[in-house]
């Protein structure tokens, strides 16, 4: 069953990590910011040709600017309680330098105030975000599994560890979760 609907209350964020206390990320074109048009609750609208995009923080590499990870979304499902089981990104209508290849998920049952403290969340999965092989712009990537989770949650985190190249920012049309 998917776990989100069109009218879930997403947060967007950057500069995080698991565990740690989320940054909120705002509107504009530089690091901390997500892109106008290209929002966080795009992540969860069911719409494969919206996205999300956020730049993050950046640093410099060899390769040129390494933007966006440490960036993602949290949010309380509408539902209640679920126990999510499996995850699916769907990758974004353009350059696939951006896509997330690894994410964190942790599940909390906090209030919604104490969302923002890395101490009020427990990882869940650590990993592969499924889209490791490009399945196509506005395609859907791999399936990724979490059996081993046995607790419902309220809310969960998703952050992106690592994406495919060194870009500007990261990029996703959907992430859709499974459970009951």
């Amino acid at each position: 069953t998917l776990l989100t609907n069109i009218t879930e209350t997403t947060y967007p964020i950057w500069n995080t990590v698991a565990g740690g206390d989320s940054s909120v990320a705002t509107l504009g074109t530089s690091s901390g910011n997500y892109y106008t048009g290209e929002i966080h609750s795009y992540a969860f609208d069911q719409d494969p040709t919206t996205k999300y995009t956020n730049f993050g923080s950046c640093s410099s590499t060899v390769y040129g600017f390494a933007c966006g990870t440490k960036t993602g979304v949290y949010l309380t499902l509408n539902r209640g309680a679920s126990l999510l089981l499996a995850f699916q990104f769907t990758a974004a209508n353009d350059n696939v330098y951006r896509d997330p290849f690894n994410v964190t998920i942790e599940g909390s049952n906090q209030t919604s105030s104490a969302l923002t403290l890395g101490s009020s969340w427990s990882l869940i999965y650590e990993g592969s975000s499924g889209l490791e092989t490009d399945p196509g712009r506005r395609n859907p990537g791999k399936f990724r599994y979490i059996p081993e989770n046995m607790i419902w949650y309220n809310s969960y985190r998703i952050l992106i560890t690592a994406k495919r190249y060194n870009q500007t920012s990261t990029q996703y049309a959907e992430i859709s979760l499974y459970g009951y």
